[in-house]
């Protein structure tokens, strides 16, 4: 029996699921995708979308997303200054419909934390 098959009969996580997981269950990576779904974003932009998320960790989480094929990373260095855009690429856009179900199910079952002064 495949280990595909396997883990199903027995409940297993699927090691493709669980792979996807290990890129995708990090801080701020659905952010930083989400924040790509519509578009090429320079670095700062991704930054002002993803409340909280620091330039050291963005600059992480970006390099992590290239070497997974979910982001390109492209320069531009006819601009002044040189233009440093990112994108998903096709097997990142394939996520859309994914974040999208978990957008329409974190608007009904998640409740939004109170904000204190």
């Amino acid at each position: 029996m495949a280990r595909d098959a396997t883990a199903e009969v027995l409940g297993e996580i699927c090691p493709h699921y669980e792979a996807a997981f290990e890129v995708l269950g990090r801080r701020w990576t659905g952010l930083i995708i989400t924040s790509l779904v519509d578009g090429p974003r320079r670095f700062s932009e991704i930054g002002g979308a993803v409340d909280g998320l620091s330039d050291r960790m963005l600059s992480q989480r970006l390099t992590e997303l290239e070497e997974s094929g979910i982001v390109t990373r492209s320069v531009d260095t006819e601009s002044r200054p040189v233009a440093v855009t990112y994108n998903l690429t096709a097997k990142g856009l394939a996520l859309k419909p994914a974040f999208e179900a978990l957008q329409s199910w974190a608007e009904e079952w998640m409740a939004i934390p109170a904000i204190t002064t």
